[in-house]
C-alpha cells in the first residue's frame, strides 16, 4: 500500500530532493508537485492525493491560502505545512486554515516519515522545535 503525496513547493530542487527521498524510503506515491498555492489547488483537486506537504511562502497564493481553498473543497484533504518559517501567527493561521501538520523543513527525514504517517492516520503532528 502507498500513501499518495503532492509536494507543495516553489523550490524545484527541495520538491526533487523530498521526491528521492520518499522514493528511496518506499511506501509513497508522489501523485503531482506543485511549484505555488494555485497550482497546488488544482492538482490537490486533480489527484486527490493522501497527504500534502505544503510549503507556507509561494508566489501568488500562499500555502496558507491555499489550505484554506483546498479543506473548502475537501474538508478531509491532510496537509501537512512543510516550512522554515517558525514564527507562531503562521503555526497558528496554517492550522486555523485546516493544515493537521506543521513541520520545519530541517526536521530528520525520520520526522518527516513520521508526520505522514501520522496525517494519513488521521492524526496531527507539530515539530518539538516549535511546540514550546
Amino acid at each position: 500500500m502507498f500513501i499518495g503525496l503532492l509536494i507543495a513547493d516553489d523550490n524545484q530542487l527541495f520538491r526533487s530532493g523530498l521526491r528521492q527521498l520518499c522514493e528511496v524510503k518506499g511506501g509513497f506515491a508522489i501523485r503531482a508537485e506543485a511549484e505555488n498555492g494555485g497550482q497546488a489547488v488544482r492538482l490537490a483537486r486533480q489527484h486527490r492525493p493522501d497527504v500534502i506537504l505544503m510549503d507556507i511562502h509561494m508566489p501568488g497564493l500562499s500555502g496558507v491560502e491555499a489550505t484554506r481553498l483546498i479543506i473548502a473543497e475537501n474538508p478531509y484533504a491532510r496537509i501537512i505545512m512543510l516550512t522554515m518559517d517558525r514564527q507562531e501567527h503562521h503555526v497558528l493561521a496554517s492550522l486555523k486554515a485546516g493544515a493537521c501538520g506543521y513541520l520545519l523543513k530541517s526536521a530528520s527525514p525520520e520526522a518527516l516519515f513520521e508526520a505522514i504517517q501520522a496525517a494519513y492516520s488521521g492524526s496531527g503532528w507539530l515539530d518539538p522545535d516549535i511546540t514550546p
